[in-house]
């Protein structure tokens, strides 16, 4: 009996599994969980990513603790050239190169990957361990980079690279309604919709003082009506948008006492700042940088303002969602999975600041105790995406393989 058992124990042992993503980032922000979840199922867990990311969202300091975290898991990480820029050829050639030898070595049980080209690259890099070792590939697709109103050129693109690489897919996760449909119409041999990465509903607990204290850090008083947006400043969250709105607004002459605040780190902090200056709103908006104490942040505002051109499932606007926020935010994929016209929120054109001024005037027109009960609606539609949710989903996607 007991060399049975110990013998069952090193069989758990030995099962490997290799996470992939294209950026540290994404195996942190996103992943955690996932390799917790492995962890438990008895594999080992490697993970694979270019640690060397510049346009990460995070500090340094921020990397460095989520390296700590991954140490403390006990995950051997390998760090893999950049897989952002598709056309640099020799990154993405050094990529598959390691990512093959990686896993053809290993001789993984199971390969996660995630992200548009990193995906691609290391699903062909598993083709020959897939055939020789039984490798079973899963592909988490964040969002396909061809969708409803995308360029002609990125359904010319990416669909058929997208279609190709499905061959070399045992299993494709896609987390919104609208990639799940375009993935039924490829060569995967199996497709599910899982809710996103999951979000913890209960991370943001504001302080007993939050709205306060915050409001008289800005210098705002209790009339104002606070406009909130957090996230990575980056050209594809569109903060833009809501600026040439609220300068439409203004010069209207429209007598709302409004302050946007913008909470984040990103490349392009400058050239928000520069236009909020040149359009002369420095006194309706407020750039907040990276901020600690985001609960509070999100107490001391009441509504929440989300004009992303593009996402998957955003975690930013369920983490909004999960704390009661009433939202505006752009009619895209992913959003519209969550929020519904007239109930949780309002929707608008991400390439149209008229509609975000319409959309806003609605939101105005609210009573509070009806802006309230949206929020309310938008706390109960994020039990469905609560992460304990989520990760009971990937425990058996993960068992059934």
């Amino acid at each position: 009996m007991l060399v049975s058992v110990t013998s069952e124990r090193k069989t758990r042992i030995m099962k490997k599994a290799l996470m992939h993503a294209h950026t540290a980032y994404m195996v942190t922000q996103f992943n955690i969980d996932n390799i917790k979840i492995l962890q438990d199922l008895g594999y080992t867990v490697d993970v694979a990513c270019c640690w060397a990311d510049d346009d990460s969202a995070l500090s340094p300091e921020a990397m460095k603790a989520r390296r700590k975290i991954l140490d403390d898991l006990g995950c051997r990480v390998i760090e893999t050239a950049s897989l952002r820029k598709i056309f640099n050829i020799s990154e993405l050639s050094k990529a598959y190169k390691q990512l093959k030898h990686e896993v053809e070595t290993n001789k993984y049980e199971i390969v996660h990957t995630q992200s548009p080209i990193g995906g691609v690259i290391c699903r062909l890099a598993c083709r020959k361990a897939r055939k020789l070792y039984g490798t079973k590939v899963i592909y988490a697709a964040h969002g396909f980079h061809f969708f409803k109103g995308a360029p002609l050129k990125n359904w010319l693109v990416f669909y058929n690279v997208e279609k190709y690489c499905s061959k070399f897919t045992d299993l494709l996760i896609t987390i919104n309604q609208e990639d799940y449909k375009n993935a039924q119409k490829f060569k995967a041999k199996e497709v599910v919709y899982v809710p996103g990465a999951g979000v913890d509903t209960n991370k943001f607990v504001a302080s007993a003082d939050g709205r306060e204290r915050i409001r008289k850090e800005l210098g705002i008083d209790d009339e104002t009506t606070v406009l909130l947006s957090v996230g990575e400043l980056i050209p594809r969250k569109n903060h833009m948008e809501v600026f040439e709105a609220l300068k439409q607004m203004k010069d209207a002459g429209k007598d709302y006492k409004i302050k946007y605040l913008i909470a984040g780190r990103g490349k392009i902090a400058e050239e928000l700042q520069n236009k909020i200056n040149e359009l002369g709103l420095q006194e309706q908006i407020q750039m907040l940088g990276f901020r600690s104490d985001v609960a509070d942040v999100f107490a001391a505002s009441d509504i929440y303002v989300f004009p992303s051109h593009q996402e998957g499932l955003p975690v930013a606007l369920m983490e909004a969602m999960s704390v009661g926020m009433p939202v505006v935010c752009s009619r895209i994929r992913g959003n519209v999975d969550l929020i519904e016209e007239g109930v949780g929120g309002y929707l608008f054109d991400s390439k149209d600041a008229s509609t975000l001024v319409t959309a806003l005037d609605r939101m105005m027109a609210k009573a509070e105790i009806d802006r309230r009960a949206m929020g309310s609606h938008n706390v109960a539609v994020m039990e469905n995406f609560d992460k304990n949710h989520v990760n009971a989903v990937m425990k058996e996607i993960y068992s059934n393989l």
